[in-house]
């Protein structure tokens, strides 16, 4: 018998989409759903064998238009929109293809944390009022931390006297968000990554 207050896997999946397609990046409760859906959310070791075999699974079997399906089904336009439209949550992709090697957009798909693109490293800073601020860490120094807002893209500048506590490093882009597609979907999804701006 099922309790009442369990999410079946059904509308735990339902839950993941709707925060990914809603550009919301929060990794204890994107955990928990991928739990509750029975979604493996273990990274793929980091080895150049693995990003091989990805690039040559792009390649091989991946479809571009397929690919601008998946990239929108999975939510990745949420915070990544290409052309002129922009989003202020993660950085703009029109001309990726241009900019990386394939290998590296392999790497900032499955692994995101680990090569953080500047002016997109996640920060929240903690007034000494309890108010906290959350956002893109733009400047830091001795004296103050300038924050970018996710949504908004508004400045703010918060004087270091006023702060409780500054946690920042890491990527907003949470890891594991590949982890529920298909091995065929993320061929397409890294295809059409591979030629987005050519």
């Amino acid at each position: 018998m099922q309790k009442p207050d369990a999410l079946p896997a059904s509308g735990a999946k339902i839950a993941l989409r709707a925060l990914n397609l809603l550009g919301k990046s929060d990794p204890i409760l994107s955990a928990q759903f991928m739990k509750l859906a029975g979604i493996d959310a273990a990274l793929p070791a980091y080895t150049k064998e693995t990003i091989a075999d990805l690039v040559n699974a792009a390649k091989t079997i991946g479809n571009a238009a397929e690919g601008k399906k998946v990239y929108e089904q999975a939510g990745c336009i949420a915070c990544h929109i290409p052309g002129p439209q922009q989003s202020k949550i993660g950085p703009d992709l029109s001309n990726l293809a241009r900019g990386l090697p394939v290998d590296m957009i392999v790497t900032e798909t499955i692994w995101p944390a680990l090569n953080v693109k500047e002016g997109y490293e996640a920060a929240t800073v903690t007034l000494k009022d309890g108010t906290l601020i959350s956002g893109f860490k733009q400047t830091e120094t001795a004296d103050a931390i300038a924050i970018r807002d996710m949504t908004s893209g508004t400045m703010t500048t918060i004087p270091r006297c006023a702060t409780q506590s500054i946690k920042t490093g890491g990527s907003v882009m949470p890891d594991g968000l590949t982890a529920a597609l298909s091995t065929q979907q993320l061929a397409h999804l890294l295809r059409y990554l591979f030629e987005l701006g050519k």
